[in-house]
Parts: C-alpha cells; sequence; structure tokens
C-alpha cells in the first residue's frame, strides 16, 4: 500500500512539475509597458461590462475599484435589461467615472443602448430595427453586440438593420471557438499573466471588420472595443449571478486586456455628468480608438487625412474628390510598430511607427491597424474617415399612383376581441370631429409572462389584394402595438409588424413587404394578397403582464399600388 501511495504522489508531483514546466515554457509575453500615464486628452476607459444586477459578479463599486487598480478613467456598464430600469446617473467611484447602459436581446440579436436620457415606456424588446428606433426615440445610440459570436444565439441575424455602432472585437466572443486544450492551457498561464493569457486567445476578427467596412459606407458607423466582462466561469449562466465559484478572468484582468480610450477637447472636470457627455460625445462620434493592453500599453493612435481644407479626423466623412491629400497616422510611444492603413479593408500603404499616403481623396473606407510582436489581433484600432462617393442623380420613374384607400369598417360590431383567455379587450366606438374611431381598452392578466395577449380582430375583409394598410393611431400612454394579419390562402399563419404609437394621433402606413411571419418559418414576405382577417393586438413583448390601458384607430384602409 505505501509503495502504491509513494507511486502516485511522485506520479502526480511529475504530472504537476510537467504542467508547470509547459506553463512557464508557452506564457506569452508580459504587457510591454510604454508610459508612466495616458495623456490627459485621451481617457482611457472599459466598454460592456456587467456587474451583480444581470450575469455579472461584482456591485458597480467594486467594479469601479477594480479599473481604478488597472489605471482606467471610465467604465460603462451595460446590464441585461429590457430599457425600463432608470438609468443611474453618471457617478465618480475610487476616481472612476461610471456610466450606465444596457444591453437589450432583439429578435436578431443583441444591442447595447448608450446614452438613453429616460426609462423607457415600456419594455424594449422585438424586432431590431423597432428597438432600434426605441433607443432614438430615448435620445441613445444603438451598438451591435458581439455580431460574429461564434454562438448563433449570440450573433447578429439582421444585416439590413442600422445601428450607430458596432463591437469590431467581443474579447468574450474570442474564447468560443478555441478548443479545450487552448482553453485549459490559458488557464494555466493565467496564474503568471492574467492579461496576457486572455489575450494570446486573440484572432484578427476578419468577419466584424468587414462588416464595420461594408456598412461604414452607408452610414456613420462608430467602431468599439468590447471588454464583455461577467468575472465568472465561463461555464456559468443565468442571472441575476452575486456569486461564483471562480471568478476569473476577473474584472481588472479584463480592464488590463482590452481598452476603448477617447481623445478629448478637455482634460476631464471631476463634473461627472460634463464628463459623461464628453466621453459618450466622443466614443459615438469616432473620436476614439481600440487597444489591446495586455499586448502594450499605454498608447496612443493619431489618424488624420490633411486637404486644401485643413485635417479632418477619425469619425469625419468627406466627399470624394481628385484633390490630393495626405494620410497620417502614428504610434508615437512605440515606433518599431508595424501601422498599416487600410480602405474598405486592403492595404493602402505601411510603415514602422507611422504611415503617410499621398493621394486623391477615392471613396473608400479607411481605417488605420497598427500591431504588436506580442500577438496577431490588431493592437491598435482606429474608427474610420470615410471618403463618400458623389452623388448621382439618375433620372427617377415616374412615381407609381396610388390607387384610392380602400376603406374598411370600425363599426365595433365588426371587430371582436380576441385573446389568451385570462386577459380583456373591451371594443366599442366614438365620434370625431375626423369620423368614427375604434376604441380599445385592453387588460393584460397579471402574473409571470407567459404568453398573456389581448387584441382586437376584425371579421372579414375586402376581397382585393392590397400591398399595404393605413391607419391613424393614438393611445393613452406611449406604448407599442403588433398589427397582424392573416392572409386568405387558407392558412390561419398571422404576419406581424410592430408599430409605436402615444397620445397623438399619428398615421401610420405598414407596407405587406414588412411583415414578418408570427408561426411559420419561411424567408418569404407577402408583398400584394387578399387579407382574411387584422388585429391590433397587446402582448408581452412590449408590455408588462398586468397592464392596462386604451388605444384608439381611424380612417384604417388598405391600398394597392398600380
Amino acid at each position: 500500500m505505501r509503495l502504491v501511495l509513494r507511486t502516485l504522489i511522485l506520479t502526480t508531483a511529475a504530472l504537476v512539475a510537467a504542467v508547470g514546466v509547459y506553463t512557464v515554457l508557452t506564457l506569452p509575453p508580459a504587457p510591454q509597458q510604454l508610459a508612466a500615464k495616458w495623456p490627459a486628452l485621451v481617457a482611457a476607459g472599459a466598454y460592456h461590462i456587467h456587474s451583480s444586477r444581470s450575469d455579472g459578479t461584482a456591485t458597480v463599486d467594486a467594479i469601479a475599484e477594480a479599473a481604478h487598480r488597472a489605471g482606467l478613467a471610465f467604465v460603462i456598464i451595460t446590464d441585461h435589461g429590457d430599457a425600463t430600469r432608470p438609468p443611474d446617473p453618471p457617478s465618480y467611484r475610487h476616481g472612476v467615472l461610471v456610466i450606465d447602459a444596457v444591453e437589450i436581446n432583439t429578435a436578431a440579436g443583441h444591442v447595447v443602448a448608450l446614452g438613453i436620457n429616460a426609462a423607457a415606456p415600456y419594455p424594449l424588446a422585438g424586432e431590431a430595427r423597432d428597438v432600434i428606433a426605441d433607443v432614438h426615440r430615448l435620445g441613445g445610440k444603438v451598438v451591435l453586440a458581439h455580431p460574429d459570436s461564434p454562438i448563433r444565439e449570440f450573433s447578429w441575424q439582421d444585416p439590413g438593420a442600422i445601428a450607430d455602432g458596432i463591437e469590431w472585437l467581443s474579447a468574450d466572443s474570442e474564447w468560443r471557438d478555441e478548443t479545450y486544450t487552448r482553453l485549459l492551457g490559458a488557464a494555466a498561464r493565467s496564474a503568471v499573466r492574467p492579461a496576457a493569457a486572455v489575450a494570446s486567445l486573440f484572432a484578427r476578427p476578419d468577419r466584424s471588420l468587414r462588416r464595420w467596412d461594408r456598412d461604414a459606407r452607408a452610414h456613420a458607423e462608430f467602431g468599439v472595443a468590447a471588454v464583455d466582462a461577467h468575472a465568472r466561469g465561463l461555464w456559468e449562466t443565468g442571472e441575476p449571478r452575486r456569486s461564483t465559484w471562480l471568478a476569473l478572468p476577473s474584472y481588472e484582468t479584463m480592464f488590463r486586456t482590452v481598452v476603448q480610450a477617447v481623445s478629448l477637447d478637455a482634460p476631464l472636470s471631476g463634473d461627472a455628468t460634463a464628463d459623461a457627455t464628453s466621453v459618450l460625445d466622443a466614443l459615438t462620434r469616432g473620436r476614439s480608438f481600440s487597444l489591446i493592453a495586455a499586448y502594450a500599453a499605454p498608447a496612443t493612435l493619431s489618424f488624420f487625412v490633411t486637404t486644401a481644407a485643413g485635417p479632418s479626423h477619425a469619425g469625419d466623412r468627406l466627399p470624394a474628390s481628385s484633390e490630393r491629400a495626405e494620410w497620417n497616422a502614428m504610434v508615437p510611444e512605440l515606433p518599431a510598430a508595424r501601422v498599416v492603413l487600410l480602405r474598405d479593408g486592403k492595404t493602402v500603404a505601411t510603415g514602422q511607427g507611422r504611415v503617410q499616403h499621398r493621394g486623391p481623396l477615392d471613396a473608400g473606407v479607411y481605417r488605420v491597424e497598427a500591431f504588436h510582436p506580442a500577438g496577431p489581433a490588431p493592437w491598435l484600432v482606429s474608427n474610420p474617415i470615410v471618403i463618400e462617393p458623389p452623388r448621382v442623380d439618375d433620372d427617377q420613374p415616374e412615381p407609381s399612383r396610388p390607387e384610392p384607400l380602400l376603406p374598411f369598417t370600425l363599426a365595433a360590431a365588426d371587430w371582436r376581441s380576441e385573446g389568451d383567455g385570462l386577459s380583456r379587450a373591451s371594443i366599442s366606438n366614438q365620434g370625431t370631429d375626423a369620423g368614427i374611431e375604434l376604441k380599445v381598452g385592453y387588460a393584460l392578466a397579471p402574473g409571470p409572462p407567459s404568453g398573456q395577449y389581448t387584441s382586437a380582430a376584425s371579421r372579414e375583409l375586402l376581397q382585393d389584394s392590397v400591398d399595404r394598410i393605413e391607419f391613424t393611431a393614438r393611445a393613452d400612454k406611449p406604448m407599442r402595438i403588433s398589427v397582424q394579419v392573416r392572409l386568405r390562402n387558407g392558412r390561419s399563419a398571422r404576419w406581424i409588424r410592430s408599430v409605436y404609437i402615444d397620445p397623438s394621433p399619428r398615421r401610420i402606413t405598414v407596407p405587406l413587404s414588412e411583415l414578418e411571419p408570427a408561426d411559420l418559418q419561411t424567408s418569404q414576405r407577402p408583398v400584394a394578397a387578399p387579407l382574411q382577417s387584422m388585429l391590433f393586438v397587446v402582448d408581452t413583448i412590449n408590455s408588462r403582464p398586468g397592464t392596462t390601458g386604451t388605444f384608439w384607430i381611424s380612417g384604417l384602409g388598405f391600398r394597392k399600388v398600380q
């Protein structure tokens, strides 16, 4: 027995020693310290952080303390939610500016809402275009979160949605396509060099960079690098999560791994409200750059193009022309860095420590990536300068003449309530100067969300084939209702489109081509079709259980275009 025990101990010791030797021999380079501190006009921060209010493990205060130890000036907290929680006002904690944001789940993936000025009047959810419109209505900007995650349920599924920004790098996505062997190796090396071990899993996120270049051609889109920090075991899910078996990688480790730095017009003042405005303004205007601090830090990236009108910087958009311009980018802290100027993802010029290029203002999306020997991922990434192609005024075809509106009755007798059996709708009429209105009172059943819904459903509709629905709507408070139709094709499948209404009457047009399938999987959309029936629905996508209220519909009709 002693011999067996001794053999077991010696074998275990040998394995531990072998793992230790392997870990030491394969350690990534230690982060390179390039300067004592960040320049006064550069604020280094961390974007996309989860606290114990959702699926992170530390309080906001503890997160700010970790950011202070990592030398950051600001953090942006992005707990999961539906935006109905009022955003916390900006504050300084442990010398770190804390900015509150929210990560929202849409039908197409996750988005981060930055800078919303108040709580949403109803839960933000559903189609991506609707959530984006609602965030804009609240004064915020929308960032696509981890758009190319290897996990399909986390990746972005709506290429037509127009966001304001994109996470070109998500630290939470970089490890998800790694083998268990590489993950275990990185975990072992993290005991010695935690930030460098995390960054050793990074590669150049080609798909996200291509997506960014493509989208920036059509509209202003800023880019950010996301830490997506949770400080919990990679296998742990669920929220809220206030404790964890192994809080790794820690918040401080992630803050020392990826940094989003903003370029300011003036140093941070210490006034939290004013400073948060400055940081978010710089971030959303593209006056920022991303840095893998686990390679080397602090470092700055200067990127500008000079024309006869003067210099333009990252985030600017200029018209294309044959005018000669001079492009400049530099990383003053590391003259040995390889600096690359890209146009639409293709190399235009390279240099050591800086790059300079002279040429015409050809249309394209221009960005800069700088590389460090410590890893294959871009060490520094600028926001783009976009040179827009000249507008072409083609002869526009004569607009088609819409046929007259085919009105449909709003008499209460022609509408009935449908619902889940517990929720209720009352349907009546009232007269106005503009004519008759359909008045719909609704009351969703209380309790946990379980598919509660209620609606006003029409009886038989017109036989004509139509391509759009038109109506005027108002409500006693801001809300979303779902406009739904059943096509006259012998099937009970429903097609839906959410619309925003509030106390001000507004004319709403819903093209059939914008309807989404409610209960079947198909990539097809109706263009013009005869309708069997239509419904105005209130459900728990954008209303909480127990919600009551009233909305009014008038001027309902259908139209087809010749």
